[in-house]
């Protein structure tokens, strides 16, 4: 398999997007599931997101998160993110710093909660907050599915735009790792970095 040693900096930066871009539509893609992190105080906050949509031309990358989170509030303070990739196959680990933001149009909302499946929808009708402190776990038949307040009203999209892309791949002749700068989805600058 060629590594990213023997490819241009365009050739890598093409290839990263493809993946990320294979991620948001295929489960079974190591990138599918991403970390990202947020910050509050002094200490960074990461969780599991699931990849839904990366918008090419920009290098946005789109997922779903309830408003009522604290990813959402921290977003709305601070829009510095990071989000981290890793295919383990590919000994493969991609950081992106981003600008992140909470998603308002109204139309786009709709359009991504209609074509969303019922599994999906179910989380944005649990009674309480999420990381909000609970007498006992729940149960999806103590979802109430008609609570008008819950649901479409608290469902959210975080989209994040990619501002630098460091990518580091793991190889028994000697690692790699190069840094991209970018700005709205076009490569400014690249370099190597030693990994």
């Amino acid at each position: 398999m060629e590594t990213i040693r023997e490819k241009s900096f365009e050739d890598i930066y093409s290839h990263i997007i493809g993946e990320i871009e294979r991620g948001a539509v295929d489960r079974k893609h190591s990138f599918h599931l991403c970390f990202f992190s947020t910050f509050i105080d002094e200490f960074p906050e990461s969780r599991t997101v699931v990849l839904r949509k990366l918008e090419r031309s920009s290098f946005t990358l789109r997922f779903h998160t309830d408003s009522r989170s604290d990813k959402y509030k921290q977003v709305l303070s601070n829009k510095n993110t990071q989000i981290l990739l890793y295919n383990q196959k590919a000994k493969l680990q991609v950081r992106l710093k981003c600008h992140s933001i909470n998603l308002d149009d109204e139309k786009i909302k709709q359009d991504v909660w209609n074509k969303s499946q019922e599994i999906s929808r179910r989380c944005y009708y649990v009674p309480s907050s999420p990381s909000s402190m609970i007498d006992k776990p729940i149960l999806n038949s103590d979802i109430d599915f008609k609570n008008e307040s819950l649901g479409y009203n608290v469902f959210s999209i975080i989209e994040s735009n990619v501002l630098e892309m460091d990518v580091l791949e793991l190889n028994y002749e000697g690692h790699v790792r190069a840094k991209f700068e970018i700005n709205n989805g076009k490569l400014i600058k690249a370099f190597w970095l030693m990994p």
